[in-house]
């Protein structure tokens, strides 16, 4: 890839996982309008469906993905020292990889439970 479209494949995912979350927002507030009742039970019923189990999770995958996308522009273009940088995305990487493995586990709880 040429360097004067360097970030074309960042800013397409950008835009993909917004527009995901934008439709999952509205799909999951319809579905909450027309739940029998808003209780736990019902709730975990909700999350137990396998379409919407599946549909939380590309949520937060495309969730991080758009956070990730956005702090390593901002990290990119505001810290110079490249060890700083390093160590900067590293961490934000790393928070954010930390972030799905708790919330694969809480999924897979509710799912398995």
């Amino acid at each position: 890839m040429s360097r004067q479209v360097q970030g074309l494949l960042p800013w397409i995912w950008q835009r993909v996982s917004a527009l995901y979350l934008a439709l999952f927002l509205i799909y999951f507030v319809i579905s909450m309008i027309f739940l029998d009742q808003f209780d736990y039970p019902h709730w975990l019923a909700w999350i137990r469906n396998p379409v919407n189990g599946i549909f939380i999770y590309i949520g937060f995958l495309m969730l991080f993905t758009h956070a990730w996308v956005g702090i390593k522009d901002v990290i990119m273009d505001y810290i110079h020292p490249i060890a700083i940088r390093s160590l900067a995305l590293m961490l934000c990487g790393l928070g954010l990889l930390a972030c799905l493995l708790w919330l694969t586990r809480v999924l897979l709880m509710a799912i398995l439970k």
